[in-house]
């Protein structure tokens, strides 16, 4: 019998999913500037995305997680699995630690360590840990052509596969195996949960809270995902069952974000897939801005390929639903990419008199409304899964990021797929900041040059007042983001100077 909780937050949805396609219907038919259209047609689209995507999510938390355990049985002794790190460039250091990990879990295996490098000392490091060695000569494919490569050597009905720096806990093959019981299931994935909690995703909010950018799709939507068949392998700290994935002709090649594709594939030919939201494996956060930038270009590239390519609405044999999940999945990167309208639109207000909607103070109030209800609705439906504030300073981070892939979804052109180089290299990035900055500029000189032309708020009136309002909001975040991306900078000045 539902709770009064869950009556609340299923009443909250609801209201969610009407109060926006209300503010759609409203937004076209009587908030548009004639005499600007050009800006107000664009901030509208960016509107009407972000919409779609908040009814997507919210629908997808429709369904209370219900995660059935099967019983233990004998399945240690039902599965044959290959566990296989794929390696491109990492440290010997990084690689012997997780070989370790993964050689340590309980149940009977095999670990396969999958050079790319084609290194002589993963070679020497892969015999002293009596693990088993697979190198190419050519890196073709990236990771997938990697995975494609050990498949044809090894036999295991299962597959572990981990990063370089993801080490699993002792019992995950054991906690793990046991969904494969049912045939039909290909994947079974846990979250990722990592050591370093000063990374650059994450924050010290207080003594005992840590946020992650990740907690929210890790710990939220993927478990939501898995209500309605829809979770997905994220490449790593995964099983995966060998006949799925040669049911789909082996791991896709032709996108740099292999795994979303990968499942896409499985669902399509009516395989099921798990997730446990459960920390069974253990790995390295970006600990700067250039390493996050890096990691963040690549997932956002992927997502444009898949758009382009194997768009999720016309994907054969998958559910309504998991062609809607998976349409949000891989737009989400074109909607976090559009938001720049959002963080720059109100400065270009004052800064160059740009009024993308019709400029009378009840469509303001009417859209300041909607902004702040539906916040707090969904702080309701999320509950602690969610820091609105904190989501906002990354996704002012992230915005730019994401535009600077764009152009994977326009042109096909092959796409180099870059590891994420965790603990080496510098730790800025132009490319990295340079939105941040753009927009935190923008927004100061818009509210210093309304502190110093009072008379021209006093003229705007409520308008100008709430315009004036949001570039406080979106300037402090965009202050706050910035003091992250230059915060290595900082420190290390300050050290030099002790």
């Amino acid at each position: 019998m539902p709770n009064k909780k869950n009556i609340a937050r299923g009443a909250a949805i609801i209201i969610y999913i009407l109060l926006s396609i209300l503010y759609v219907i409203w937004r076209i038919g009587y908030t548009l500037n004639a005499d600007q259209m050009i800006a107000s047609v664009i901030f509208l689209f960016v509107d009407m995305v972000t919409c779609f995507s908040a009814i997507v999510f919210v629908i997808s938390l429709w369904r209370r997680p219900v995660l059935s355990i099967p019983p233990c049985n004998d399945s240690k002794e039902l599965f044959s699995v290959d566990v296989l790190v794929p390696t491109c460039n990492e440290t010997c250091e990084m690689l012997e630690s997780t070989l370790r990990h993964c050689i340590d879990m309980d149940c009977p295996h095999k670990t396969y360590l999958l050079d790319d490098g084609n290194r002589p000392e993963m070679k020497l490091l892969a015999k002293n840990l009596d693990a088993g060695y697979i190198a190419r000569e050519k890196n073709i494919g990236a990771k997938a052509g990697n995975l494609n490569n050990a498949m044809q050597y090894t036999q295991g009905e299962l597959i572990a596969v981990f990063d370089a720096d993801f080490r699993p806990e002792k019992e995950f093959l054991s906690r793990l195996t046991r969904y494969f019981h049912d045939e039909k299931t290909a994947v079974v994935q846990v979250p990722q949960f990592y050591y370093n909690t000063d990374s650059f995703q994450h924050r010290r909010l207080f003594k005992n809270k840590i946020y992650s950018d990740q907690d929210m799709f890790m710990h939220l939507v993927l478990p939501a995902r898995h209500n309605w068949n829809a979770a997905y392998w994220i490449g790593t700290n995964a099983l995966l069952r060998r006949e799925a994935i040669e049911s789909i002709g082996g791991f896709p090649t032709d996108c740099v974000t292999e795994d979303i594709l990968t499942s896409m594939f499985i669902h399509g030919k009516g395989w099921k897939t798990v997730y446990i939201d459960e920390p069974l494996a253990y790995g390295f956060a970006p600990v700067n801005i250039f390493e996050y930038y890096v990691q963040r270009l690549r997932w956002a590239k992927g997502a444009f390929q898949i758009l382009r390519s194997h768009n999720p609405l016309f994907q054969k044999g998958l559910s309504l639903m998991q062609r809607l999940f998976y349409f949000s999945s891989v737009s989400h990167f074109f909607e976090e990419s559009a938001k720049t309208v959002y963080y720059l639109f109100p400065a270009f207000f004052f800064l160059f008199g740009i009024v993308p909607i019709y400029p009378y103070p009840p469509v303001i109030v009417g859209m300041l409304l909607y902004f702040g209800i539906t916040r707090l609705l969904l702080k309701l439906i999320t509950g602690r899964h969610t820091n609105l504030i904190m989501n906002d300073i990354y996704s002012v981070i992230k915005s730019f990021i994401y535009c600077m892939a764009l152009p994977a979804f326009f042109f096909n052109k092959n796409i180099r797929f870059k590891v994420t180089p965790k603990g080496r290299g510098k730790s800025i990035s132009f490319q990295g900041i340079i939105g941040t900055v753009i927009i935190f500029g923008f927004n100061l000189a818009a509210v210093v040059r309304s502190v110093f032309n009072l008379s021209v708020m006093n003229r705007l009136g409520v308008l100008g007042l709430i315009v004036f309002g949001w570039c406080l909001y979106i300037g402090g975040i965009a202050f706050s983001a910035c003091f992250y991306c230059f915060k290595p900078l900082i420190k290390k000045s300050n050290e030099s100077c002790v």
